[in-house]
């Protein structure tokens, strides 16, 4: 379909018609960070931290304030515009053919007018979430709020393209911090309860290395469903999506990690050195 539309980048820049909630105002990042900060749920936090380190409560919230900044989605259309034509690219040399349940697809997009939205994909490869967007794009379902590792943000250029296109970052582990859990969960919850955008999540936490599913985080599916148990939202519409490949791009590097090398970190010279796999099909 994106040859028969003129190509990638006539694809990339046809005008696009995403659904919004007639009840709901569009918020900006700006406005979405200063809700959480100023929410009741993370001035109890930012007091009881004050509290427990005795410190003034000021130099906590100026804590909390650079938590919620290192953490925020920025969405920004052009730069998704920009990175999507490098990706659309890729995935055209990469894959041979992608079949796609578009009834389903374009189903979800009626209930955007009225519905919070949870994309849950299985999470075998680093290609998942970037196949979800295109496919978002593709039928101009509203783009989600991914949320991703911290470890992306080791590189400020990826990480940068990551926040432009929806990304927000997440620790791998909370352990007992309650103060971050009550800012975390007060942004996602703040992006439910006002559906700025749809939200993604990896509930298995991390890529399979295996091919086989993961136990899911339970933790997350909780921070998920709060809303709508308090009567928050009037409805939640949780989407599991399956992804299946014939071959995994990383299949070779989760052989060396099942061999007891170390997992590469997320570098934007880590994903140079991986431009040779543009070469290879996948099926």
């Amino acid at each position: 379909e994106i040859d028969a539309v003129g190509g990638e980048l006539a694809w990339i820049r046809k005008r696009k018609d995403f659904p919004t909630n007639p009840t709901k105002i569009e918020r900006s990042s700006a406005e979405i960070n200063s809700s959480v900060l100023h929410s009741r749920q993370v001035k109890d936090a930012i007091e009881k931290e004050a509290e427990r380190r005795q410190v003034p409560k000021e130099e906590i919230r100026k804590e909390a304030a650079e938590i919620i900044e290192n953490m925020a989605q920025n969405f920004n259309l052009p730069s998704v515009k920009v990175v999507g034509y490098g990706v659309v690219k890729a995935i055209k040399n990469l894959f041979d053919a992608i079949y796609v349940n578009l009834k389903a697809l374009r189903s979800l997009r009626e209930r955007l007018n009225s519905d919070s939205i949870v994309f849950i994909p299985t999470h075998k490869t680093y290609a998942d979430f970037l196949l979800l967007s295109l496919l978002c794009y593709h039928e101009d379902v509203t783009l989600p709020a991914i949320a991703a590792g911290s470890d992306f943000q080791q590189s400020y250029f990826l990480g940068e393209a990551l926040r432009r296109c929806g990304a927000f970052f997440i620790r791998r582990s909370f352990g007992d911090d309650a103060f971050y859990w009550a800012i975390f969960s007060e942004y996602i919850q703040t992006h439910l309860i006002h559906a700025d955008r749809p939200l993604e999540f990896f509930v298995e936490g991390t890529r399979s290395r295996t091919g086989k599913s993961l136990h899911p985080k339970y933790g997350l599916l909780q921070c998920l469903l709060e809303p709508y148990l308090r009567a928050q939202v009037y409805d939640l519409v949780i989407v599991p999506v399956t992804m299946n490949y014939d071959k995994i791009l990383e299949e070779s590097l989760y052989a060396y990690e099942l061999l007891g090398f170390p997992k590469p970190k997320e570098t934007t010279s880590g994903l140079l050195k991986a431009r040779h796999i543009l070469s290879k099909s996948f099926g």
